[in-house]
């Protein structure tokens, strides 16, 4: 009786444990310029069969690679065409006397977001009489953010929820 060469098919229990897998986050450790792979010449992410993540080394590779493409990601899209889904409205007496930490914490959690999702931007800013309307141009950056808000600095949180739009107030 012989032996047979044949291999078993793995089972699922036999897959590598996640901590194995490679993620995007590594993909850089052994990172080839495929076709389909490009970067958004404005905010630097990577993007690769319609998913896009921060990888600022594989950002320098394409960008010296001819057969790299340059495309505008769906944040800085959304941005250029003035399309948003998120507005933070800041309507707190404290803001006056807190601005400059209220902003860094803003800004501090776009950063945070955005390196888990690059279209997660803020879009811009509109200061109205005693009120500021932040513009994002996700749903979920807008909650994050009032949620920051009010953990940070107290106050009351209000979120109106469509389905395309979210509008979050921070009010005293």
């Amino acid at each position: 009786m012989s032996k047979s060469n044949t291999i078993s098919p793995l089972s699922s229990k036999h897959k590598a444990p996640e901590h194995h897998r490679v993620k995007p986050e590594q993909h850089h450790r052994a990172f080839h310029v495929q076709p389909g792979h490009c970067y958004c010449p404005k905010c630097g992410a990577v993007g690769f069969h319609k998913h896009w993540y921060f990888a600022p080394e594989q950002e320098h590779i394409l960008r010296k690679d001819k057969n790299a493409s340059q495309v505008l990601c769906p944040g800085c899209t959304k941005i250029e065409q003035q399309l948003y889904e998120g507005e933070v409205i800041l309507a707190n007496s404290c803001f006056s006397t807190l601005s400059g930490e209220i902003i860094a914490l803003i800004k501090h959690t776009e950063g945070v977001c955005w390196h888990k999702n690059p279209t997660a931007k803020l879009a811009g800013a509109v200061e109205e009489e005693e009120t500021i309307h932040v513009l994002t141009t996700t749903k979920f950056l807008a909650e994050r953010i009032g949620k920051e808000l009010q953990k940070a600095f107290k106050g009351n949180l209000n979120v109106k929820r469509t389905e395309q739009f979210v509008r979050v107030y921070w009010t005293d």
